[in-house]
């Protein structure tokens, strides 16, 4: 019986010092693009900005979703001619630098954030910090996918004087996005569930950080795919400086749905909530519910619902997002 007892407790010991190594260890970058314009840095968030051409007085920025970087967005905006500046998840890597090589980058001296890296109201402070004193448009969009759409409204919550200019007007774009009293796909967002999902996540995305694309394409999240989103997703498990971010991400997404009210939605005069048909990382039915709640609140708010899609809508079916931002 003790030998018993040793053996389970040394397995335990030895499960726990593994989960440790992946959870603090500083991982390298693996991947890289490439991008026509100014490089900063804030903290621990980079923002990549482009400037306007043909005279253009709009600004797109665009936060991407959970072990998402920047270059989400860029094929999408490609050929738009308004300034395009794109903020990174906090504590992940910058995704314009080659890996193993320092690049020249702007050093932003702004308030130091009074939030916890890896929560949404970090990510949210600097966003409304962009929106203060980088953007230049007379119009902005605000593009949120998954848990950027959080961080939109998050923002708003944070900023709303700004969010609410009538001199400034400020449309959204929250794409299959993390939403008050909203949940995330099956039972993930129950709260053992939750905990053992969590405390697993350092060991799981460690053992996926090399993930062929032959593999990758196997995963649910990949269904339906393109060239593009095979290129940029087999990066999902590299993109963070350590895994500890990701399990405050997790974290945070959980908890700020549930303690979020349906008031996060006031402090926007336009918002486009756009969702997939079979999202499989996000709960559509309660997604579509607080949506439906917000519609409620501000009639400024509408809800489009697509076909054939599942939780990258941007990579899967970008016309579509194309031709929501061109009707605005």
């Amino acid at each position: 019986m003790l030998t018993l007892f040793l053996t389970l407790l040394f397995f335990l010991v030895a499960l726990h010092a593994y989960r440790e190594y992946w959870r603090l260890r500083t991982l390298p970058q693996m991947y890289h693009g490439e991008f026509a314009g100014e490089l900063m840095k804030v903290g621990s968030t980079y923002i990549a900005r482009r400037p306007a051409i043909n005279g253009c007085s709009r600004s797109i920025i665009g936060f991407p979703g959970f072990l998402e970087d920047m270059r989400y967005f860029q094929d999408l905006y490609k050929d738009d001619d308004a300034e395009l500046i794109l903020v990174n998840n906090a504590n992940y890597h910058c995704p314009f630098f080659k890996p193993g090589v320092t690049s020249d980058v702007i050093r932003l001296e702004w308030p130091e954030n009074p939030y916890l890296i890896g929560t949404i109201e970090h990510d949210g402070f600097y966003l409304g910090l962009v929106l203060e004193r980088l953007v230049s448009g007379r119009e902005v969009r605000l593009h949120g996918h998954s848990r950027g759409g959080a961080v939109v409204l998050e923002t708003g919550r944070q900023f709303p004087d700004l969010t609410r200019s009538k001199e400034r007007p400020i449309s959204t774009i929250l794409e299959a996005p993390v939403l008050p009293q909203a949940r995330l796909f099956g039972k993930s967002s129950e709260p053992l569930t939750h905990r053992i999902l969590c405390y697993f996540m350092p060991i799981f995305f460690g053992r996926r950080r090399n993930i062929s694309a032959k593999r990758l394409l196997t995963l649910s999240l990949m269904r339906p795919t393109s060239a593009l989103k095979a290129e940029l997703l087999i990066s999902i498990f590299s993109s963070t400086r350590s895994y500890a971010t990701c399990v405050i991400n997790a974290q945070s997404i959980v908890a700020w749905q549930r303690s979020m009210g349906l008031e996060a939605y006031d402090n926007f005069p336009l918002l486009t909530v756009v969702v997939g048909e079979q999202d499989t990382t996000l709960d559509n039915r309660s997604m579509l519910a607080s949506a439906e709640q917000g519609l409620a609140r501000n009639s400024g708010l509408r809800i489009i619902k697509t076909e054939h899609t599942n939780h990258f809508l941007s990579l899967e079916q970008p016309d579509t997002i194309r031709a929501i931002y061109s009707c605005d």
